[in-house]
């Protein structure tokens, strides 16, 4: 998805990240939710949001492409982005939505949200963490508004995931030998132990988790079309024990407990 704002970051970065997603916004409008791996993402999403309902804040909500389902599920959305491009085309997305009423879009800063303390039952927030310098900021500020007992939803890139694992081992190969590729500002993938540790000192319970998007490398950079049939292929796995090893993607839901406050 989009990119939650950035401004707790130094200045550079968060230019940075503000001109990559605003470049970006067409694309995500033609090609995101038409790409098997965001599909995969949004289907485990949408699963884990059955059952809840009341106020939700989606951190990192790109061109709206989430918001008409969060709004048909029942929710109260709010929804932030660091692009004011996406901001722009969201709102043109849901402009003339018969439930567009339920559903206020604004530039915000994941970091420094402008909400009070548990002012959501979820919170929402696909693609965000990982084009942070440090996560721990954002991930305090999302626990901070939600309500005890509210639940937090997050996608990361998986760096344990065997695509992970053999890109990186390439780039440092590539770095050795004096010929580095660059890119224009590169995700940091997490760890989804490590993810979880930091949610669970934070006051937060674990309840789920699933990975998915099985790539692997180099077939995803040589052949496209082959990578997205194994993909769809291996999706059944994505609760099996192995699934985090092979999953490019985390996706974990955690709920705040109500005997801590963050």
């Amino acid at each position: 998805m989009g990119m939650g704002a950035i401004r707790t970051a130094s200045a550079p970065a968060k230019s940075r990240v503000e001109a990559l997603f605003d470049s970006l916004a067409l694309e995500y409008v033609r090609e995101r939710e038409r790409q098997f791996s965001f599909i995969s993402q949004k289907r485990i999403v949408m699963e884990m949001l059955l059952g809840s309902r009341g106020r939700l804040l989606e951190a990192g909500c790109g061109p709206g492409i989430m918001l008409p389902d969060l709004l048909a599920m029942g929710f109260e959305v709010r929804a932030i982005d660091v692009s004011a491009e996406m901001v722009r085309r969201a709102e043109q997305r849901m402009s003339g939505h018969p439930l567009t009423r339920r559903c206020r879009l604004a530039v915000g800063d994941v970091e420094r949200l402008e909400f009070g303390e548990g002012a959501f039952d979820v919170v929402l927030a696909m693609g965000v963490l990982e084009y942070l310098p440090a996560c721990d900021g954002a991930l305090r500020e999302m626990v901070r508004v939600l309500r005890p007992g509210g639940q937090l939803i997050l996608t990361v890139p998986n760096r344990a995931a065997a695509y992970h694992v053999a890109s990186s081992a390439y780039r440092a190969a590539r770095r050795l030998v004096g010929r580095p590729r660059h890119s224009a500002y590169p995700a940091k993938p997490c760890l989804p132990w490590a993810l979880d540790r930091q949610l669970a000192s934070l006051g937060m319970r674990k309840l789920e988790s699933q990975a998915c998007n099985f790539i692997f490398f180099p077939l995803k950079e040589l052949h496209e079309r082959a990578s997205e049939a194994l993909n769809r292929a291996l999706a059944p796995i994505s609760r099996l024990p192995i699934a985090p090893f092979l999953g490019a993607q985390y996706v974990v839901k955690a709920q705040k407990t109500a005997w801590r406050s963050a």
